[in-house]
This record gives structure tokens, C-alpha cells and sequence, in this order.
């Protein structure tokens, strides 16, 4: 139980795929795993008529087979492999090429805007993104199945970007083709963009679409992208149904610190070296984490209220009493830690060429994922009080962004999505939460109103979900007719 609390109580660590999972039992991983969740589903759904799930299938496993895989150094990246998922689309959905205006954004990202019969309303704006994260080298043996087949094994489509993030993508075009077909027009636009870099972070993909929408005026009623799925349960809170989705997503930044010493022979060394100064700078800001915000997670606690488990109902109900117990249980766990503050992680460390040679410089990045309610300022800051004097401070990489601000749970866009979640998983409990990672959707900030991330798929928390960016990435097929329907629903409901 106290393995499956720090994962569950937050969900967090496996929805965003932030790491790959560590259970990495070889074949046995995949097919036994595979074959104990399959038993667990019991997620209630509800299909729209005519809605074709074996067309959802067939058509994201010839999407998984073509290898979207996108690499830190770019010179590696292939566009051709881009190109050949739009040539896919455009091929696999005739009519939703036909009906929708369709522009190509930096070249690779996609745009679509499927014209609403109300010029005046506001569009909604429905996000996923092309690219994948590559199969950590070494564990390529661990997959039961070839990792761009999307073979269907033990109930499961499997395959990289199955979840993160083909899967919603092939969703959204099958959902879109099917009210074509069925002769549907919106009354407000629906505006689809597909990503070719959010694995590198966006900027040159969500981040140039979000920036020629600026220019044309375009402010988006709402924006449904991913960070948010069905989990079986969440033990020990509930043992219910809960649709979790994101209202409010961490931000990023990365800080380089560098110490730095006379040089000269080891054999007369000062009484602290370069890297010795870096420990301890380092050590300083592992012992004194950021502020905790435990208030970030009472709307969640208060949308689960009546399902939780009645012992803890009470002390997570209300925080203003119980805040610092529920504090400091949360900090007990790095997955749950994570969830009420802003992260610290040192990640990369330099420093020293040979044995017998004094360090003149030592260097390490520490990565930092900011709570709503913080900032890069206060988060630099943070660190420049921690580490103290004798430690430079600079930013890192081109990667950064703030935390997002919290999209509303009273809105009319909200009970929108809650209706479409609601129409089609009919036992989920619907509750918001904040994503402990950072998505496309942050780019549209500036001009849309509520920013939400939910993906409309089953599973266990752990097994399921933590297996985006790691091995066994993978979908119920019984989830098929579902995914596509929720899209469905939620146009029309939009409309």
C-alpha cells in the first residue's frame, strides 16, 4: 500500500511520463502486466453510434509505425518523417481535408480550422502533437513487441507514442472525419494543431502556431490538450473511477551553477577545490527545498470529496486545519513531492580534467519544475539565497517557461469538457489536477481563455500510465470507440 499511496495520491510521476517507470522486467513486463490490467478493466463506456473503434486502431498503428522519433542534438531529426505523418493524414482523412482549411506552420506543424457557421463565436482550439521520444537505448529487448509495430498483444495496442501522443492525435481526425461523414457543422470553429517538436519543447512548432494565431486576432474559448486521463482508481484515496484533468501545469527552467578556483598541482590543494564548493552548494539546495503550496491540491481533494475513502476524507478536506500533517506526508515521497512544490533535480556535473589537477572551474545544471503561484524569478532567487556567495547563477539551454496560471472549474468551457468526459465515461469521477510537466498548450497563454489537458484513455495509474517515455507504452483496445467519441462530444458540445 505505501508504494502504490505515493503514486496514486497524486497520480502525477506516471501521467506525465516525466521518467520511464522502473519496472522493466523484460518479456514478462509486457505480457503479464499487460494481462493482470486487462483483467482490472472495468471502466464503464459509452460509444457514439457509428463511431468506427477498429478504423481508430488499424489507422494509430500505421501512425505508430511511422517512427516520429525526435532527438536533443536536431541535426539528427528527420523531417522526412514529419512529412510522412501529414501525407498519412491527409490520406487517411479525405473529407476532413476537404471541409477544413489546412496550413502547415515552420514548415512540419499542422494547422486545421474547421469553419463554424458563427463567425463571431470564439473558436476551440484541440491540441496533440506528431513527434515521439526515442526507446532508451539498451532496453529495446525489455518490449514484448517491436516498439513501432502497434502491435495488438494481451488486450493492449502497443507501441511509442500509443499514449504521448498518437493516440489522442488519431482521436481527434477519426472524431473529426466521423461528424463530416455524418453531416455535423459547428457553430463555432474548431481549430486542431498537431506539434512537431513539444518533445523539444515547442518552439518550433506549438510556439510559431501560437504566435500566427496572436497575429490574426484568434482567441480560442478553450484548449483541450494532453495531461490528463481515467485512472482505474486511486488507492488509497478511492478505489472510484476518476477522470483527472489538468487545469494548471508546472513550469521549467534549467540553472547552471559554477564554482570556480585557482588552479595548480594537487599535491597542494587550498582547503576547498572548485567541485568542493560545488558539493556543497549542491548539498545546501537538496537540504532546503522550495516553499511547499499544499493549497494547489484542494480543488482536486474537493472534486473527489464524497469518494474518498472515509478516513481520509477528513483530513484532505480540509486543508486549512490539516495542511501541515498532509505537508509533511507529502514530502515524504519524491512522487507526491513533487506535486506541492517546485522540484529540484541536479541533472548534469562537470568539472576536472586529470587526477593530479587542480579543478579551475566546476559546473552542474540543476532542473526545476515550478509550482503555480511561484515564478523563474522567485525560483533563482530561491536558489541564489540557498547556495549563498561564491556560486554563479546563469540560465541553461533555451528551454523555460513559467508556470501556468489555473483554468477555471466553474466556467461554461469546464462544464463543457466535464459533460463530454461525463457522456462517455459515465462512472469517472471528474476532478482537476496540476501536471508536474510542461505541455504545448502553455504557448496559447496569452490568447485563449481555459487551458485544459485530458486524453481519453483507461488504465492503471502505474502500469498503464507510467509506461509513457518508457517501455510498454500501450492502450486498451476497449478504450477505441471511447477515445473517439469524447471528441465527438466534446465539438459538439463546444457547439
Amino acid at each position: 500500500m505505501r508504494r502504490r499511496t505515493k503514486i496514486a495520491i497524486a497520480a502525477t510521476s506516471a501521467a506525465t511520463g516525466a521518467a520511464a517507470i522502473a519496472a522493466r522486467a523484460a518479456g514478462k513486463y509486457c505480457t503479464e502486466v499487460g494481462d493482470q490490467t486487462a483483467m482490472r478493466d472495468r471502466a464503464a463506456r459509452v460509444g457514439e453510434p457509428g463511431v468506427d473503434g477498429d478504423a481508430f486502431l488499424h489507422h494509430l498503428a500505421e501512425a505508430i509505425r511511422i517512427t516520429t522519433v525526435v532527438y536533443v542534438e536536431r541535426d539528427r531529426n528527420d523531417p522526412q518523417d514529419i512529412y510522412a505523418i501529414h501525407e498519412f493524414l491527409a490520406a487517411t482523412y479525405p473529407r476532413t481535408h476537404e471541409r477544413c482549411t489546412v496550413e502547415t506552420v515552420n514548415d512540419l506543424s499542422l494547422l486545421y480550422t474547421w469553419h463554424g457557421t458563427d463567425p463571431k463565436a470564439d473558436p476551440i482550439l484541440v491540441m496533440a502533437h506528431m513527434d515521439v521520444v526515442p526507446i532508451e537505448p539498451g532496453t529495446e529487448d525489455d518490449w514484448a513487441v517491436d516498439p513501432f509495430s502497434g502491435a495488438i498483444v494481451d488486450g493492449y495496442l502497443w507501441g511509442r507514442g500509443a499514449l504521448d501522443d498518437k493516440g489522442p492525435m488519431i482521436a481527434i481526425m477519426e472524431a473529426v472525419e466521423h461528424l463530416v461523414d455524418d453531416g455535423f457543422e459547428p457553430t463555432r470553429s474548431v481549430m486542431i494543431t498537431f506539434g512537431h517538436d513539444e518533445e523539444l519543447g515547442g518552439a518550433h512548432g506549438a510556439a510559431n502556431v501560437a504566435r500566427l494565431l496572436t497575429e490574426r486576432g484568434v482567441h480560442p474559448w478553450f484548449v483541450v490538450d494532453e495531461g490528463g486521463a481515467v485512472a482505474d482508481s486511486l488507492p488509497p484515496l478511492t478505489e472510484s473511477q476518476v477522470a483527472l484533468v489538468k487545469t494548471a501545469e508546472k513550469g521549467y527552467v534549467d540553472l547552471e551553477l559554477t564554482a570556480t578556483a585557482d588552479g595548480g598541482h594537487s599535491s597542494i590543494p587550498p582547503r576547498t577545490t572548485a567541485i568542493g564548493a560545488l558539493s556543497q552548494a549542491i548539498h545546501r539546495l537538496e537540504s532546503h527545498p522550495a516553499p511547499a503550496h499544499i493549497d494547489i491540491l484542494e480543488p482536486m481533494f474537493e472534486a473527489l470529496g464524497p469518494y474518498l475513502d472515509p478516513k481520509l476524507r477528513p483530513i484532505l478536506t480540509n486543508l486549512k486545519v490539516t495542511g501541515p500533517i498532509v505537508t509533511k506526508l507529502m514530502s515524504a515521497r519524491p512522487s507526491t513531492d513533487a506535486t506541492i512544490r517546485t522540484s529540484t533535480a541536479v541533472t548534469m556535473i562537470s568539472g576536472g580534467v586529470k587526477p593530479n589537477v587542480l579543478p579551475q572551474e566546476a559546473r552542474a545544471v540543476v532542473n526545476f519544475r515550478i509550482i503555480p503561484g511561484e515564478s523563474i524569478a522567485s525560483t533563482v532567487e530561491h536558489v541564489r539565497r540557498v547556495v549563498g556567495t561564491g556560486i554563479a547563477i546563469e540560465p541553461y539551454g533555451e528551454m523555460r517557461a513559467e508556470p501556468s496560471a489555473v483554468s477555471s472549474t466553474a466556467s461554461e468551457a469546464w462544464q463543457v469538457l466535464e459533460t463530454s468526459i461525463e457522456e462517455t465515461f459515465p462512472e469517472a469521477v471528474v476532478a482537476p489536477w496540476t501536471l508536474t510537466g510542461a505541455t504545448d498548450s502553455r504557448y496559447f497563454a496569452d490568447i485563449a481563455g481555459d487551458i485544459y489537458g485530458f486524453a481519453p484513455f483507461t488504465g492503471d495509474v502505474d502500469a498503464t500510465f507510467g509506461s509513457i517515455h518508457g517501455t510498454g507504452e500501450r492502450i486498451r483496445i476497449s478504450d477505441a470507440e471511447a477515445a473517439v467519441s469524447f471528441f465527438c462530444r466534446l465539438i459538439r458540445n463546444a457547439s
